[in-house]
């Protein structure tokens, strides 16, 4: 499933959990590119699926989808989306298929 966005936006298009596990293959551990202190991260769309122990709160999720949406760099990762439904957080982001973010930089 491939999940697209307004490119032209600097709003984050609100994707619904079904459309998101079905992206993800039911946020399959094959699917699964690490895990850091907030969450796990997905390949195929890049989805950052926050930790319900991250004790992130709704408004600071909504201030840090926000604040994304506004930077537009080329060496950020654009943020396509986001997905706040029962209980789930995620940022959906481009996926970069052929190495980490880091080796384009560096």
């Amino acid at each position: 499933t491939e999940l697209q966005a307004n490119s032209n936006s600097t709003e984050s298009e609100c994707f619904k959990l079904s459309t998101i596990m079905a992206a993800t293959n039911n946020f399959s551990p094959a699917n699964e590119l690490g895990q850091g202190g907030f969450g796990s991260v997905y390949k195929e769309v890049a989805v950052k699926r926050l930790s319900r122990s991250s004790r992130q709160g709704k408004e600071e999720f909504k201030n840090e989808v926000m604040v994304i949406a506004k930077l537009q760099h080329r060496n950020l990762v654009k943020l396509l989306g986001y997905c706040n439904q029962d209980g789930e957080q995620m940022l959906i982001y481009e996926y970069l298929p052929n190495k980490s973010l880091d080796s384009f930089l560096f």
